[in-house]
């Protein structure tokens, strides 16, 4: 094989490798939307649960934890702790969402029901404020980052030929 075509060949593995990162990116913040929407579903489930039938949080933990997929990043947290206060958050969160999740759980079983139920209120709204950040955030990588990819690639790839 000649240089000129090793190059070439090198030039378009160099734009598809920067094709398949900006992809890599959009799936990531598509997984940390998928996060936040389980995140908000569950804690509506907790205060619904803690608000009108009063169930035992260790319990509605054991019931919930075999509900969760293990493939999903909520399911493994689930998986890996014994109770809600134990739950790491997951790593598909940014930093200030992890914090939040962190507290939050972290406060579960530590309160009478009606000021769970308004520690959960309070919750819902920040992370329904990170989950609007996360659709916009995901709404603009559907259209960039491929596309920011592929010139990256594309550019480097003009510089090996």
């Amino acid at each position: 094989m000649s240089a000129a075509a090793l190059r070439w060949a090198a030039a378009a593995l160099l734009a598809v490798c920067g094709f398949c990162a900006g992809d890599a990116r959009r799936q990531k913040l598509a997984r940390r939307r998928r996060t936040l929407e389980q995140t908000i579903a569950l804690l509506t489930r907790l205060r619904q649960e803690i608000a009108y039938r009063r169930t035992d949080l260790g319990q509605l933990y054991r019931t919930l934890a075999d509900e969760y997929s293990p493939g999903d990043s909520l399911g493994r947290a689930m998986k890996k702790a014994e109770c809600f206060a134990g739950m790491q958050p997951p790593a598909d969160l940014s930093l200030e969402e992890a914090a939040c999740f962190a507290v939050c759980f972290g406060q579960l079983g530590r309160t009478d029901a009606g000021r769970a139920c308004a520690q959960l209120d309070y919750y819902l709204r920040r992370f329904g404020v990170f989950l609007e950040k996360a659709r916009e955030e995901e709404r603009l990588s559907a259209s960039m980052d491929r596309r920011l990819g592929l010139a990256a690639g594309a550019i480097l790839g003009l510089l090996v030929l």
